[in-house]
């Protein structure tokens, strides 16, 4: 197997948050990105400043920030900041924006704002001119090269990313059909790729639960896989089957964007749901999952421990499952 490996954290506790980026470090992962829920958890650049000072190569980036909360030159500055920080290892992770944007009344990016956003930020951090609004040319302090990642699970999202950025985080599932339909848009994307950006760094992301307890291992994630459902669905629903589409439909209709974590949306993961964005189970059953999803043609996870019993699961997966993967 030749997978590659990232981690997903919530900086809750920003000390912990630098504790499991230094322990994804020294355990092989290659990324770790650091969510932004401002009204829910701790600041991501704080969370990020904290974990690139524990850490010495391993890169690291917003997972992710997003064009309605944040300037352009703002965002610039403060990424540039971080990768200075962290001698050029930061990754600039952006999306539309998802439960701190809803929750505060706002509507998400669209995509003519998204693509402006990823340009004007490029540009900024390599020290170019802006035209940052009419008759006004900016230029920032810095002269940096920070590789740019979107979040996308829509197809004119996939596609626009496969156009302009190094890497896209993709949240859609990791089902064979799913994998399939994402990259049937990033490859209508790469047509028009821009070829100085290289190759492009796809990453799906998996909620992953290790438990002795097929189980338990399955119900510790139902209430993180609730939000990540809810985000991907609320995109699209072209990726779904005709047959599951009433489950996901209740899905939108009653999950709480104000309180994402709250237990009263676990009966609303049916096993569909639950199959299509998780990888759980015993070590082994975590290892043939992610030999069945290699066969698909993905070469990069990222995962996403359960709230409950966090540093065990991920313990585990770092050493029972991850080896025997790469």
């Amino acid at each position: 197997m030749g997978m590659s490996f990232s981690l997903h954290l919530v900086p809750d506790d920003i000390r912990l948050v630098a504790e499991r980026s230094k322990y994804a470090e020294d355990n092989g992962f290659e990324q770790v990105w650091i969510a932004e829920s401002h009204l829910t958890c701790r600041d991501h650049n704080v969370a990020l400043a904290l974990a690139i000072e524990n850490t010495s190569h391993v890169k690291i980036g917003p997972g992710v920030t997003n064009p309605v909360l944040h300037d352009d030159s703002v965002a610039a500055s403060a990424i540039a900041t971080l990768d200075e920080l962290s001698g050029g290892r930061v990754l600039f992770g952006i999306g539309s924006g998802d439960t701190p944007v809803y929750t505060l009344g706002k509507k998400m990016a669209r995509l003519a704002r998204m693509r402006e956003s990823i340009a004007a930020v490029r540009a900024f951090t390599r020290g170019e001119t802006v035209e940052y609004a009419e008759g006004v040319n900016v230029k920032m302090w810095c002269a940096r090269d920070i590789p740019i990642y979107t979040s996308a699970e829509g197809p004119r999202t996939l596609a626009m990313s496969a156009e302009v950025a190094e890497g896209v985080i993709v949240g859609s599932g990791v089902y064979q059909e799913t994998v399939d339909w994402v990259m049937k848009y990033l490859n209508e994307g790469m047509a028009n790729r821009d070829p100085s950006l290289g190759e492009m760094d796809i990453i799906f992301g998996a909620v992953v639960s290790v438990d002795t307890d097929s189980v338990r291992a399955r119900e510790k994630v139902r209430a993180r896989v609730a939000n990540r459902a809810h985000h991907n669905f609320r995109m699209t629903l072209d990726s779904v089957p005709d047959p599951y589409k009433p489950e996901i439909q209740n899905l939108l209709d009653n999950f709480d964007v104000s309180n994402w974590r709250d237990p009263k949306h676990v009966p609303l993961i049916t096993d569909y749901i639950l199959d299509r964005f998780t990888i759980t189970g015993t070590p082994q059953e975590c290892v043939d999952r992610i030999q069945e999803i290699e066969s698909y043609g993905v070469k990069s996870i990222m995962i996403d421990p359960p709230n409950q019993d966090f540093d065990e699961s991920l313990r585990m997966f770092t050493e029972e499952v991850l080896p025997r993967c790469v």
